[in-house]
């Protein structure tokens, strides 16, 4: 996940974040009904969040940049074609000849007035399937020093702007299924969770803020000892 996936915490990135404390959870109709979509699709297939965001980081630069949910759905029509769905061009096929409603010549199906809202509060699929405890004990203890270890191929959970940085250990969670094993329907062990605390001048150097921190959620696997 070292590409255009993984913007956060790098220098070219900076800006300020624009916040709407009245923001709606969808800007227009279609975001709501991929999202339901994408959330019914994983449930009945079956499939985890951390396949689907594996599906999304396989997408060029084109389609996943412009639009957040406009990636959902480019990933969702990728998987449907790729677990054979769907044929290939089927979706364009059906875009530029969409079928008429018989009820109401001349309205296409793409739109029905009648097809039910996505409730913006619906839960997606949870990032955290239930998994069996870890029998190991964790490696770390709260208050250890920990450094970042080398990013894994494919998918991964781990910040790329933490690579190789030390902080320290400030909570244990437990364990929890893995998401780079999940990502590619891999049955692996839990791993033990922690959150680590990062110094903004250990992450970014002198530039950064005075009297700055940074807390991130990180698998055992990724850690090694300071």
């Amino acid at each position: 996940m070292p590409e255009i996936h993984d913007l956060g915490g790098r220098a070219e990135h900076f800006g300020p974040v624009p916040h709407d404390a009245d923001e709606q959870p969808f800007h227009q109709r279609w975001e709501e009904r991929v999202f339901g979509i994408v959330s019914i699709h994983l449930t009945a297939q079956r499939k985890t969040v951390d396949e689907f965001r594996s599906d999304m980081e396989q997408l060029p630069r084109e389609q996943y940049l412009p639009s957040y949910f406009g990636r959902w759905l480019a990933a969702l029509e990728n998987g449907l074609v790729r677990d054979k769905h769907l044929r290939a061009g089927e979706i364009d096929a059906r875009v530029r000849n969409p079928p008429v409603d018989v009820d109401r010549p001349g309205t296409a199906l793409l739109d029905p007035p009648h097809r039910a809202r996505v409730d913006p509060h619906v839960r997606s699929p949870r990032p955290f399937a239930a998994a069996p405890l870890s029998r190991h004990k964790p490696e770390f203890a709260v208050g250890a020093a920990v450094r970042v270890r080398a990013r894994r191929d494919g998918h991964t959970r781990q910040p790329g702007y933490v690579t190789g940085k030390v902080g320290v250990v400030v909570a244990h969670f437990g364990s929890a299924a893995f998401p780079d094993a999940r990502a590619v329907g891999r049955r692996e062990r839990a791993q033990h969770l922690y959150t680590v605390e990062f110094t903004g001048r250990e992450i970014w150097g002198e530039a950064a803020e005075a009297d700055t921190s940074v807390l991130i959620e990180l698998y055992e696997p990724y850690l090694e000892d300071a």
